[in-house]
């Protein structure tokens, strides 16, 4: 999905929700936290795809460098979550 896509969608599903309600703040913060969760596992697939391909040779390094992007990736969610 590209960013003009998740945004367009995005814009959508906030609209919606103002229409049911003016005071949906978590609401609005739920569908942004899912859109940008989007983004991320988006990111995080193609990162994982180039380094198996890049790093074929030796599947141990990219065994590690797919670990660390999972890692990173529960923390930023982690931290995501904490802003709710």
């Amino acid at each position: 999905m590209s960013i003009k896509q998740l945004a367009d969608n995005t814009t959508k599903e906030i609209l919606k929700s103002l229409a049911n309600d003016v005071d949906q703040s978590d609401n609005i913060a739920w569908i942004v936290e899912k859109a940008l969760l989007t983004v991320l596992r988006e990111a995080r697939e193609g990162c994982v795809d180039v380094v198996n391909v890049c790093c074929s040779p030796d599947r141990d390094l990219a065994h590690k460098i797919a670990d660390e992007l999972r890692m990173k990736e529960k923390a930023l969610i982690a931290n995501l979550s904490s802003l709710r």
